[in-house]
């Protein structure tokens, strides 16, 4: 298969020359993402810590145990616990599956509960070629070692396997079989001896809790500090006013940090608390409710504290408001709905949003999370809060308890080794953010952007299916099971070229590459939206190709592919996956190097592409814990906010794209530039007739004047002062922004003449010497907010400085002038 850099020229862009900055940014983001803590850590892992407390284990929630079924409910239809076959039996019966403990089933299957089942892959096309690409062959590095040491938690029963495939590899990743998953697409294959054998048409999902109820945490009971009592749901009356019940909610062991991942104390003070929380869990042997995972009920309602037009407000929110004091939001939610043109003004609301959003619908999810501050938190690596980011998918559903709309959030979350048994794969909200013993909920701050736009549904043209989230599930499990056996070394670690936000943008690049090349190699297909152009889903396929087309500026800021990523997007059965490693992979996707980064340029995009944006912010719920506070992802240097955002400018336009439009309107600025400076010089006698001098030394003068005062002068006068097109600023402010730019750039020549630069000491303060610079600031104003880039500036810039030294006088003004006496 040929990949997308070979269908359709790419652009190239300036890379070379600035390689040596580039590479030394690199080394300082290899740095950053290195583990910070603080203090020395405890010996071991967090996860064998919490392994300490019985209430983390499977053990001590007996299946025969079943909670008062008006209070709770089963968390899904088919829930079981994974359980890795041991080596003799999968050499005498080799494929990937694996036995699955059945806790829940639906009632058609409810004998199967107890039962010790296989579970293996239905069969279907994309599921053969999934388990065929990623199984491999486990034989542990010698770098396993030294990141047990580091307390990780690596796949040890794994090591020595053979063709382990993405079952094996998430039953194994952890020591005691104690990962908790829902099926979905099941099938239920009757065998000979009278047994069940399990298939599924999707992986697993990782879950917490078998049931789960909805109440009010009223307060703890007694002298007990973990149990409290609790109001139900009443679904007769809508309201709070159910049975009582007590509940354990326990206290987490510390983790190898001496830090809390989560903590009881708080919740039942909480505001949010009015709104209710869900608790998830299932009774222990005295049939006493152990809450493993809870969820704050007001944070996935249809109810947003606001909602924004994002014409107007959009990008500076993305870029500023949604992690604006975060500290300050310690315990709080707060939930803001960002909507197209023409969708009104900013308002506050207490209702539901119904006609855009409603039950059925699905969203591409956009995860991040920031970082643990405070006296008890994490030590900060060169100001420079790091964080997470993961792709996932959202629906909106109808609540099992209440009724009512509400969003299902999950994660594809791409995860190295780490020490609290968190497990590469496809994660549900209660298992990555909610759950008590690992989830970071009540630890750091969470972003979850929902992003919905007409691609993301599931379109049939034709009778084929195209759909960009389901592409992008099944993708991201690809690199999901890759980490999960470390591509066969057991090892998965962070670098500024792997990394949780730049294989999740492989992922996007890899599903967006495939739909592409599905769409171009099926000649039905492209006849069909030839004869259909107006019909819904041919509207939506052009929409999701202009959507590929930014992404792919986004994903490939030089133009060029990362070549472990053109060669993984073609990979098949047989073929081994490429990990990039060098500095120059990590470069040639920059934009994907920090978390914060890629959260918000990728949102910023499907904004610009007509998508509605929600936002879900949470800050350490329920806030018990008074010695951390939650610190907001951020870009480079970024707790130095003057040099980060300088950093993020410059950056930006020197590696934005430069199409043909762009272009056009720079040489259309020029054009206009030249037509108005040439005449007012020539009739004020400032500029001579037209006359080239010396050729040779005008060329050989070029490159340092592009050098200075070119490239420096608009890197100080238009880069770093203005702000930057994405910055998404309006019009009002970009002028004004602009007028000081072109002030500040005339003053600057007079000031240069007296303070450092004796021959300009007459010249520049020349009124018609200042007159054309006036008009060249402008010019190289219009010109960089037209394209984003400083190229165009710097190239007008240069351009007109040489024609004026070498073909209009400048020189001889220069040396010819009197020098006043200062």
């Amino acid at each position: 298969m040929t990949s997308t850099s070979s269908q359709r020229p790419r652009q190239r862009r300036g890379l070379w020359p600035l390689l040596p900055l580039l590479l030394l940014l690199t080394l300082a983001v290899s740095q950053l993402l290195a583990p910070s803590v603080a203090g020395a850590p405890a010996t071991g892992s967090s996860y064998a810590l919490a392994q300490a407390a019985s209430f983390n284990r499977p053990s001590h929630y007996p299946l025969d145990q079943r909670p008062d079924p008006r209070l709770y409910q089963a968390h899904a239809d088919w829930i079981g616990r994974l359980i890795l076959p041991g080596s003799s039996e999968t050499d005498r019966d080799p494929g990937d599956w694996v036995w699955i403990e059945i806790e829940h089933a639906p009632p058609m299957a409810r004998e199967l509960e107890g039962q010790v089942l296989r579970l293996e892959w239905a069969e279907r096309p994309a599921l053969r070629e999934l388990v065929e690409r990623v199984s491999t062959d486990v034989r542990f590095a010698p770098a396993a070692q030294e990141l047990e040491e580091q307390g990780n938690l690596l796949p040890r029963r794994l090591d020595g396997r053979l063709r382990v495939g993405p079952l094996q590899s998430l039953a194994g990743a952890r020591p005691n079989d104690d990962l908790i998953v829902q099926l979905e697409e099941v099938e239920l294959t009757p065998e000979t001896d009278g047994s069940t054998r399990l298939s599924i048409g999707r992986p697993p999902l990782q879950i917490t809790g078998r049931y789960v109820g909805l109440g009010e945490i009223l307060g703890p009971v007694g002298e007990e500090p973990d149990h409290f009592r609790v109001r139900h749901w009443s679904p007769s009356r809508g309201d709070f006013s159910g049975p009582e019940d007590v509940v354990r909610v326990p206290q987490q062991p510390r983790d190898r940090f001496g830090r809390w991942i989560s903590t009881p104390r708080g919740f039942s003070s909480n505001p949010l608390g009015a709104q209710g929380w869900y608790l998830y869990g299932a009774p222990d042997a005295e049939g006493l409710f152990t809450v493993q995972a809870i969820r704050p009920r007001a944070l996935h309602r249809l109810h947003p504290d606001a909602v924004l037009p994002a014409a107007r407000q959009g990008i500076p929110y993305i870029l500023h408001g949604n992690w604006a004091d975060t500290p300050r939001q310690r315990g709080r939610i707060r939930r803001v709905l960002l909507e197209p043109a023409g969708s009104g003004p900013s308002r506050q609301t207490t209702g539901p949003v119904g006609e855009r959003w409603r039950p059925g619908d699905r969203a591409l999810l956009i995860h991040s999370f920031g970082g643990i501050g405070g006296p008890g938190g994490e030590r900060i690596s060169g100001f420079t809060v790091t964080g997470h980011f993961a792709f996932g998918e959202a629906r909106v559903v109808s609540d099992a308890i209440t009724g009512e709309p509400r969003f299902d959030l999950r994660y594809h979350q791409i995860y190295a080794n780490n020490p609290n048994g968190i497990v590469s794969g496809t994660q549900d909200w209660t298992a990555f953010s909610g759950d008590l013993q690992r989830g970071w909920m009540g630890s750091r701050p969470i972003s979850d952007v929902l992003i919905k736009l007409q691609p993301f549904d599931d379109l049939t043209v034709d009778g084929r299916p195209l759909s960009l989230l389901r592409e992008l599930a099944i993708q991201a499990e690809v690199l999901m099971a890759r980490y999960r056996s470390g591509d066969g070394t057991g090892v998965s670690t962070v670098t500024p070229s792997t990394s949780c936000v730049q294989d999740s943008s492989q992922a996007l690049y890899i599903a967006i590459d495939r739909l592409r090349r599905r769409a171009a190699e099926d000649p039905g297909l492209r006849r069909w939206l030839q004869l259909h152009p107006q019909d819904s889903a041919s509207r939506a396929i052009r929409q999701l190709a202009r959507l590929s087309s930014s992404l792919d500026q986004l994903l490939t800021p030089f133009g060029t592919v990362r070549s472990d990523w053109r060669h993984n997007a073609s990979v098949v059965a047989g073929e081994t996956f490429v990990r990039g490693e060098t500095g120059l992979d990590a470069l040639m996707s920059w934009r994907s190097m920090l978390p914060r980064r890629a959260h918000d340029d990728m949102a910023r995009v499907f904004l610009q592409h007509g998508a509605s944006l929600w936002f879900l912010r949470s800050n350490q719920l329920a806030g018990g814990d008074t010695t951390i506070e939650p610190l907001a992802p951020t870009l480079l240097l970024g707790q130095i906010p003057m040099l980060s955002i300088l950093l993020r400018r410059f950056s930006d336009a020197l590696f934005a794209p430069l199409g043909p439009a762009a272009l056009g309107r720079a040489l259309a600025i020029l054009a206009i530039y030249a037509a108005l400076a040439l005449p007012l010089g020539w009739r004020s006698g400032f500029l001579s007739p037209w006359r080239l001098e010396a050729f040779g030394p005008a060329l050989r003068a070029i490159p340092g004047l592009l050098l200075m005062p070119a490239l420096g002068e608009e890197l100080v006068f238009r880069v770093a002062l203005l702000p930057h097109p994405l910055e998404g600023g309006s019009l009002a402010g970009a002028v004004a922004w602009g007028v000081l730019s072109v002030g500040l750039f005339v003053l600057y020549h007079p000031l240069a003449a007296r303070c450092w630069y004796p021959p300009g000491r007459g010249l520049f303060r020349d009124g018609r010497f200042l007159m054309q610079c006036a008009l060249l600031g402008a010019a190289c104003v219009l010109a960089y907010g037209a394209t984003g880039s400083v190229w165009p500036p710097v190239l007008l810039h240069g351009l007109a400085v040489t024609l004026w030294l070498w073909g209009l006088g400048g020189r001889a003004r220069m040396q010819d002038l009197p020098q006043p006496i200062p």
